[in-house]
Formats: structure tokens, sequence, C-alpha cells
């Protein structure tokens, strides 16, 4: 079998070649598709509705929050909630005041229950935590999480997700230096817990500090310090070991717009922009694990990503991310990334305003389930009858996984990626990488049967640092599993794929 690569051109000249060498030295270049989703207007009205929240429930439901206002004046801001769980969008207004509402999170008890945390202003005219949930059939009556002295801003809550707890995390928003703080309460007794200080950290914009909890109610939290307007140092808590305590990110400065979601499995995704080249950065940590390296999930030089609200993961643990750009070259709209490992399909565009209804983009927000189901939710706004206003939509739909594209151009190390699609009829596509100490080896990649009779020879030759990718054509074989196994003569990886015809 004759294998042949070349390296990408940065014209993007396609490639017919059965391997595909992505060289190290080639800069990643934005390439978008579209997300074909039919879209739902959800709200369109003379309000300006934003800051929307998005989540699948365990039966595959929908439901959001955010807040909405009149134009202009704060103390319109209230909270509003919507589910699908009776066939059509619901809406619930949670709140109905003349004080500000914002900011608002939520999340699911093991019984399906909804709880809601934000900040409202108290008497004293600060900002405070709010907390309620719908356990007795309607929204209850907010409990106040945090009551006097300092302001508090950004705030947000997770449900642990086997015990009565609510987890809340925030900023103080005071002249002078401010601080992070976590808090928890327990909805069964209404007992709050202590008010725990993570150190000094200044509130920034839309994600500042979030926090999440695993399958064995193990609280997670990160956050930037935001010392000056280009972010600050990456902090990440958790009490894992039985206590809240710090683990170095080993990021010390430009990171900005933190979030955190957290698998099935117990994997921990922190994502966050970084300053310098307003790339965004996934760092994974495995359930008791270490956090791994980072790596962009956005190519460069695509112009400024921002204002996420909410971020995912599927049942098989593909991660998703939605968010909007206003700066060329890229369009001016909302994008979708989504990948594992470290494969990561390109931006994909999400919704761009080729009418000029809106002048600008507001925030947006992804939830997924099964293999690739996901529902997207975004609001542009702009101006309607001299009015501020904000409209929500929402795309949802299945994924096609195939085809996906990686944005990391450096090989640093010896990898074998997962082959996709897996399972897959009648061809798949296997991806590795080699390093600079591996150029002088000859790299093997073998296809095996379940008897463990090899049935190809894929790569057989010495090959430069960088990514590759060959195919696999299993029409002349029967359904099964199948192993490939890559090799430099010295290490060896191998991993299982199964052919269903």
């Amino acid at each position: 079998m004759n294998i042949s690569y070349k390296k990408v051109k940065s014209n993007k000249t396609i490639l017919s070649f059965v391997v595909l060498y992505i060289c190290m030295q080639t800069a990643v270049s934005f390439s978008q598709g579209y997300l074909n989703f039919p879209i739902d207007t959800l709200v369109r009205d003379s309000f300006y509705n934003y800051r929307s929240m998005v989540k699948f429930d365990n039966s595959g439901f929908i439901h959001s929050v955010n807040t909405r206002q009149y134009d202009t004046p704060s103390n319109t801001r209230d909270i509003f909630y919507r589910t699908n769980r009776s066939g059509s969008m619901v809406t619930t207004r949670i709140t109905d005041n003349n004080v500000d509402d914002n900011y608002a999170s939520f999340g699911f008890d093991n019984g399906g229950n909804v709880h809601v945390g934000w900040e409202r202003r108290d008497g004293s005219n600060n900002f405070q935590l709010i907390y309620s949930n719908n356990r007795g059939g309607t929204f209850m009556e907010p409990v106040w999480i945090t009551t006097g002295g300092l302001n508090k801003a950004t705030p947000f809550m997770a449900v642990g997700r086997g015990d009565s707890l609510v987890h809340f995390v925030y900023y103080t928003f005071v002249t002078g230096q401010d601080n992070a703080f976590y808090r928890s309460y327990n909805y069964i007794t209404g007992t709050l817990g202590p008010e725990v200080s993570l150190g000094p950290a200044e509130t920034g914009s839309e994600n500042d500090i979030e926090v999440a909890v695993d399958g064995n109610n193990k609280v997670h939290i990160v956050f930037s310090t935001n010392v000056n307007i280009n972010g600050g140092a990456l902090k990440y808590f958790t009490n894992e070991s039985g206590s809240l305590v710090e683990v170095p990110t080993g990021l010390s400065a430009n990171a900005e717009y933190p979030d955190i979601v957290i698998s099935s499995t117990n994997v921990v995704h922190i994502v966050y922009r970084l300053a310098t080249d307003k790339r965004v950065y996934l760092i994974r940590k495995p359930s008791g694990g270490a956090l791994e390296t980072p790596i962009p999930i956005t190519p460069p030089s695509i112009g400024n990503p921002a204002y996420w609200r909410a971020i995912n993961t599927d049942d098989n643990g593909r991660f998703y991310m939605t968010y909007q750009n206003s700066v060329a070259p890229a369009p001016k709209g909302f994008f979708l990334v989504h990948g594992t490992g470290n494969s990561f399909a390109s931006p994909i565009l999400i919704f761009e305003d080729s009418t000029a209804s809106y002048s600008t983009r507001g925030s947006s927000s992804v939830a997924a389930r099964g293999n690739g189901e996901i529902v997207v939710f975004f609001d542009p706004a702009g101006l309607r009858n001299g009015v501020v206003i904000s409209d929500i939509f929402m795309k949802r739909g299945m994924l096609n996984l195939t085809g996906i594209t990686q944005v990391n151009e450096l090989a640093s190390d010896f990898t074998l990626f997962n082959n996709y699609p897996n399972p897959f009829n009648p061809g798949t596509k296997l991806r590795f990488s080699v390093s600079p100490s591996q150029t002088t080896r000859r790299i093997t990649l073998y296809v095996y049967d379940i008897s463990g009779k090899k049935i190809a020879t894929l790569i057989n030759s010495y090959l430069k640092s960088g990514t590759y990718e060959a195919a696999f054509d299993g029409s002349f074989y029967s359904s099964g599993v199948y192993f490939y196994k890559l090799s430099d003569g010295v290490s060896t990886l191998t991993k299982k794929m199964i052919l269903v015809k």
C-alpha cells in the first residue's frame, strides 16, 4: 500500500491523499460550517431578554433561565424560567418587583426539581445572593444566601447530585480590594454554610467565577483574579481531598472568562480565554487525577470569542461550547465548537445577522446529551422603536460528528487519537501525532482483527514531526471489533474500533 502525504497549504487547497500531514509550522486558518438546524423564536418583544442559560434534564426536556428588563432601567430586571416539559415551551416569571434581579443560574436535584440562584439589590441598595426552587410545584419565596455588608457580584450556583446542598460562588464588589467567596445552603434544613474566602479577586465581566459538582458530590470552583484589563491568574479549588483547597493551574496571568462543567464520568472541563492571543483553551481533569495541559479549542486569528453562559458535554464525553464574536476577520455572529481529546471541529456558525436587524450580540449557551444531540440558545440585541431590545432564539438537533479537524498545530507527544467515526461503515479515519524525538524511528500503523491477525498496513515509514491521518476501508471485512496499533519501535499504542454493517 503506497502512503502519500503533503503539507497543508495556507490557501486551503483540498488534498485528496490517504494520509494528511499537518505541518507543525502551519497555523490553522478559520474555516466555518453552518449549524443548519431550524431556528425557533423563544422571545421577541420590546424587552431586553438576555443572559439565557439552557440545560437538558435527565428525560431530555429543555430548561432555561434568563434576565429580562425594559430598555435600560436596571430596576426593571426580572428572572424568567422556561421549559418544554408539557410539550411546548412554557414561561414562568420567577420575580416580579421593582428591584434589580440579574445573573441567574440553575440546576437540578436527583428528583428533577429546578433550583435557581441569582443576585438582587437589598434594602441598602447592595447586591446580595438570592435562591429559590420548585420542589413544591411552584417556585418558593426566595431565600437570602448573603445579607448586609458589601456588594456581591457575578454569582453562580450548582446543585449537589445526591445530597441536599446547593453551592454558590461570588465576588465582593467594592472600591479597593475584592475577594472571591464560596458558600453552601442545605435546602432541606435551611442551614447556611460558612462564607469561605478563596482569596483576592476582582469581578470582570460575564464569566468571572463558576462552580460545578461531580457525581461524588465534590465541589469544583474556577475563577480569574482579574487583576487588570487582561484578566488574571486562573484559580481552581476542589474538596476532593476532604477540604476545599487550591490546586495550581500553572496559569498566573491573562486568563479571562473561565467556565467549568463536569461530564457524566466525572471528568472536569475548564475553559478560559487567553487575553494575549484571544483563543479559548480547555483544561481537563480526570476524577481524582491531575489537571492536564491546556489545549486551544479555537483557531488563532478568528476574532474575539466572548459571552458564553453555559458549556456542556454529551453522554459520550464530547465537549461543546458556544460564543459570540464581534471582531473581523471571522463573521460577527454566534459560533459552536465541539470535540474530544485534542481534536476539535472548526468553529460552526450558528447565526449571523445578514438583515442587520440587530446591532450587537449578547450571550449564548449550549446543552448536550446522547451522542451529539444539542440545543443552543443565543440572544442578539439592538434597537426596536427606539428601545434597547434583545431576543432569544433556539436551535436544536443532532450534530454530524464526522469530519472533525484538529486545531492544535503542534504535535508534542506520541499520541494515537480515537478513530472517527466509530462505529463505522465502511470507512473510518485514524489520527496520530509524531514528536520530534521520533523522527529517526520507523513509524508503523497496523490494523488487526479480533483473533490478532494483522489485516492491514496503513503506515510503515519514517515521518517528520506533526499530525497525520490515515484511512481504513472496511468494505471487504465483516462486522466486528478491530484493533489499530501505532508503534515507533520503542513505544506502542493500541485502540479498539467497531465495524457495523
